[in-house]
């Protein structure tokens, strides 16, 4: 799955946990709250205790302490959240997004192959499975500079000679390539499957179009690596989080004593002790859940709930690779006419072409043309057509 998958009504998503804002902002609101009601003991209970003796210094005292309150509160409205976080989260989501469009999928690129090597010799069988073995190779060696999920798979390359990758001379070769030049090991494979591409080109000459093809979208599946590591490489800088994290976190500690339920002598300025702070509760966790999705975004290739799984975009891209270049290359359909399909039969028969009847009925919702204009007569066509162009334009203004 791509993260966490959810549907359902609005009770349904509030209560599920994984993934969830709860999950996420759970620690950080106990936290809060344990040192709100502490702030809120030592006013209610604390201060009296201290100054038993002295009415007149306690009352002093609570004093000053209500200002610092007041003086908190406001405090806390200059502090531009909203503005802050929104610009932090959009820009990492968006290149949470962009991390996962620039992904390489297997599908275009073998599909082009099957074209360039369609024989169902030895030879081509052969070639078309190394070369798929080679595209899984070079997204495990990629993909696990990259992802903790693929690095804790294949935590070394033993392990990928042993998931059946890549052979043993293939490996040392690897080996060999690695300590002249460390960033080019993930590349090597690409270069091998251009080898082969050769070969075959040598061996049965495939249409120069075909070929040019299959090459760029080699070059397509190379870049996306690249710009996987750049991203991996190059990230949100570091000012950017620490101004979001400390705003967030400065405003909440100014809620700790912003927020309390002291005694005011106006009565216009009294206000209802809730006990529990459902509202600053609610704004926590709009806030600090904002901020953490931000947090947890910036780098999609972890192992929290919200990151994108790449282990599992890994075997499903190495089984489907191996399907186009075996079952599917292997399994033709049948082109000789014996096999007729219902649309054939109507067309056939000089009818029009239409969808069985048979199939469940629902309720459609054919689109209509609401922009015309009305001609009123044959015989005023051309004036007419132009006065309801002049009422249509008049209109539109």
């Amino acid at each position: 799955q791509m993260t966490i998958s959810y549907s359902g009504s609005f009770i349904r998503l509030l209560l599920r946990w994984k993934g969830s804002i709860w999950r996420s902002t759970w620690k950080e609101l106990l936290f809060f709250l344990i040192f709100y009601y502490a702030v809120r003991f030592f006013y209610v209970f604390g201060i009296p205790m201290i100054f038993e003796d002295d009415e007149k210094d306690m009352k002093r005292f609570r004093a000053k302490f209500e200002s610092l309150c007041h003086m908190f509160e406001n405090f806390s409205k200059q502090i531009p959240l909203t503005f802050l976080l929104g610009f932090f989260v959009s820009n990492v989501v968006s290149r949470w997004w962009s991390q996962f469009q620039t992904l390489s999928w297997p599908e275009d690129l073998l599909s082009g192959l099957c074209l360039i090597m369609p024989g169902n010799d030895d030879r081509s069988k052969k070639r078309r499975h190394t070369v798929a073995r080679y595209l899984n190779l070079t997204s495990a060696l990629a993909w696990r500079d990259i992802s903790s999920k693929i690095r804790i798979r294949f935590p070394h390359l033993k392990s990928i000679e042993a998931a059946g990758l890549a052979t043993e001379k293939e490996m040392e070769k690897l080996e060999i390539i690695n300590q002249s030049c460390p960033h080019a090991r993930w590349m090597a494979p690409l270069h091998w499957i251009q080898h082969i591409v050769m070969q075959e080109v040598k061996d049965n000459n495939p249409m120069a179009s075909l070929v040019n093809t299959f090459m760029k979208d080699l070059q397509t599946v190379r870049a996306s690596y690249r710009k996987l590591f750049s991203y991996d490489w190059v990230t949100v800088p570091l000012p950017y989080s620490q101004v979001a994290a400390l705003a967030t976190y400065a405003f909440f500690f100014f809620c700790l004593f912003g927020r309390q339920f002291v005694y005011r002598e106006k009565e216009t300025d009294r206000q209802i002790d809730l006990f529990i702070p459902i509202f600053t509760i609610v704004q926590f966790l709009f806030f600090v859940g904002w901020l953490k999705i931000g947090q947890d975004l910036m780098r999609p290739f972890g192992t929290d709930d919200d990151d994108i799984e790449l282990l599992y975009i890994f075997e499903r891209n190495v089984s489907t690779s191996f399907a186009i270049v075996h079952q599917l290359q292997d399994n033709p359909p049948p082109l000789d006419g014996s096999d007729e399909d219902v649309f054939w039969k109507q067309a056939e028969a000089g009818e029009t072409v239409t969808l069985n009847t048979t199939a469940i009925a629902i309720h459609k919702h054919a689109p209509k043309l609401h922009s015309y204009v009305t001609v009123k007569s044959e015989e005023t066509e051309e004036d007419t057509a132009k006065e309801g162009c002049n009422l249509a334009r008049r209109s539109k203004k």
